[in-house]
């Protein structure tokens, strides 16, 4: 029996993303990437597990690919990655400390280190032990994020895979919703139906709120009973070997409201308006200003208060969004190219009333946009 979980993608795949790093580093002179956020040690390495809130680094030389990992983290390491190289700490040990040692051991504690600053989990005090133990620290940050930018065939696969598994969450979360029942088991309809449609672990629990709470952005279902009049608001994510496929999407129960179906109208016409918009060579705030063009026509400009999308791919928790790397914001230059990938939430919610949304998990082609995600836009009427 093979000890390893099968590659998320072909094992090629994993060694060209690294040879693409290394001449990076190359390009700007760095001898030693040390690489801890977790997104990115999976983009290289295949690296899948729930402890990666205990510091971890990969050290990525020209000759060679070490993962540096918690002892109590040996074991998924070496079952998830194509890797043959580690090294431990023990929970006694000081990480700083210990890979500073490792380093000196192998050679490599010397010349132009390069450390990822911008990260999650890797604290700056000990980020900063770290750095007093290099000769020539400097900062690392995005230089793995320049490969994730672009998603590869096999990226894009799973990211239609886990599409698939949003869908079923939402259908079923959506059968749920009826004057009686509580937010949580609109919640748990979701999470089962996206578990027996294969979804691995997720980022966050399905975003379930309804009536006043629909209009309270980024929390989640709270107990409250949905009632007649109620508009209820679902963000879902399914996960496929760490790639994702939001979706958002509303429910109104009667009687509904006109001013709740005028919302509704704008949203998705906003939402058609920035998917229209996306072609390469256009630029992330070409897609911006279409969606914001259309809301504040609607005159909800007031109530438009975010960016209109980000990027997505690999992700852990607390985030399956990538908008460090890519978001369509007001007048951002950047350019769009094939085989990237957004999710597009245009939402409005009118504070202590109610909220509505509706999203899209789209592809840039060399044509245009392809919409991975498959789900009736309208809200919902039981």
């Amino acid at each position: 029996m093979d000890p390893r979980h099968p590659p998320a993608v072909p094992l090629a795949e994993y060694r060209n993303r690294v040879e693409a790093l290394r001449a990076r580093l190359a390009a700007v002179g760095v001898e030693t990437l040390l690489v801890f956020t977790p997104e990115n040690v999976c983009y290289l390495t295949g690296y899948e597990t729930i402890g990666y809130a205990s510091f971890q680094a990969l050290v990525v030389r020209p000759e060679a690919l070490l993962l540096f990992v918690r002892e109590m983290e040996r074991t998924v390491a070496e079952t998830t990655t194509w890797l043959d190289d580690f090294a431990t700490y023990a929970d006694t040990e000081d990480p700083a400390t210990a890979l500073l040692a490792l380093l000196d051991r192998r050679g490599w504690r010397h010349g132009r280190v390069a450390v990822e600053l911008a990260t999650w989990f890797a604290t700056p005090a000990l980020v900063d032990r770290l750095r007093a133990g290099l000769d020539e620290p400097v900062d690392g940050s995005g230089l793995v994020e320049e490969g994730r930018r672009v998603k590869s065939p096999a990226e894009v696969s799973l990211i239609r895979q886990a599409c698939r598994i949003t869908e079923a969450g939402m259908a079923a979360a959506l059968e749920a919703v009826r004057p009686g029942v509580t937010e949580q088991a609109v919640a748990k309809a979701a999470y089962g139906a996206m578990m027996d449609a294969g979804s691995d672990f997720l980022v966050g629990d399905p975003i379930v709120t309804s009536g006043w709470r629909s209009g309270v952005a980024h929390t989640t279902f709270g107990g409250r009973t949905l009632e007649p009049g109620d508009t209820v608001l679902l963000e879902l994510g399914g996960c496929r070997r760490r790639y994702f496929g939001p979706l958002m999407r509303s429910a109104a129960l009667p009687p509904v409201r006109p001013e709740v179906r005028r919302m509704a109208r704008a949203l998705r016409q906003a939402l058609e308006a920035a998917i229209a918009a996306i072609r390469p060579g256009a630029t992330c705030g070409d897609v911006d200003r279409a969606c914001r063009d259309v809301l504040a026509d609607a005159g909800y400009a007031d109530l438009f208060r975010k960016r209109t999308g980000y990027s997505v791919g690999v992700a852990f928790a607390p985030d399956w969004g990538e908008g460090h790397i890519l978001s369509l914001r007001p007048d951002d230059p950047t350019p769009l190219e094939p085989g990237m990938v957004f999710h597009i939430p245009p939402a409005l919610r009118v504070p202590g009333e109610f909220g509505l949304g509706c999203s899209e998990t789209v592809l840039v082609t060399a044509e245009g946009a392809e919409v991975l995600t498959a789900f009736p836009r309208d809200p919902y009427v039981p």
